[in-house]
């Protein structure tokens, strides 16, 4: 099973038992810009009690589901983790939280065709302002591939006012200028 197939799955499942979610972190990014290798898969669920035994059951025995909620400090939020026995892939699935950046992403977010299937992922604002959050390395490549490829069509004004609530202005300030490729 490769990570395409096991992200497919978990969005019939989630589907299945009715819970409204987003395909978050790299495969939102990538929706938006570049191709990139990952092993991992991020959503977002839209309540709290995830039905974890019921999606487990729906997953079936290639997917080790972890039923113990644990905390990520990045993001803030508790989390499942899911292991695709065999593989090197895993995937996450996080619970809304109550911060107001992350009610509007998830009321924001848009239905695409992704593998095939119809995908809920955030906006390219969203996803861009949730990078500068977590601001890793990687995720700071994937903003500046996202406003590259999108640069065009961005919302300003939705961006310059998250970025000033979240203390992200001089973090989207230097993610959004232009890169100069040709200088050496």
């Amino acid at each position: 099973m490769n990570l395409e197939d096991a992200i497919t799955r978990v969005i019939e499942g989630l589907s299945e038992i009715g819970v409204e979610y987003m395909l978050i972190g790299s495969f939102s990014s990538m929706y938006y810009s570049f191709p990139r290798s990952t092993t991992d898969a991020d959503f977002v669920v839209g309540r709290q009690d995830l039905g974890v035994v019921r999606l487990s059951t729906i997953l079936g025995e290639r997917f080790k589901f972890d039923p113990q909620l644990s905390f990520e400090t990045v993001g803030r939020s508790s989390k499942n983790e899911i292991e695709i026995k065999g593989t090197p892939f895993r995937i996450e699935i996080f619970r809304l939280t109550n911060e107001p950046f992350d009610q509007s992403r998830f009321e924001r977010r848009r239905e695409i065709v992704l593998f095939g299937k119809q995908v809920w992922i955030p906006t390219v604002e969203d996803v861009i302002i949730q990078k500068l959050i977590w601001d890793r390395p990687k995720d700071r490549d994937d903003v500046a591939g996202v406003i590259e490829a999108t640069r065009k069509s961005l919302d300003e004004d939705y961006l310059q006012s998250w970025a000033s609530r979240l203390s992200l202005t001089d973090a989207l300030l230097r993610a959004s200028a232009p890169h100069d490729d040709s200088a050496g």
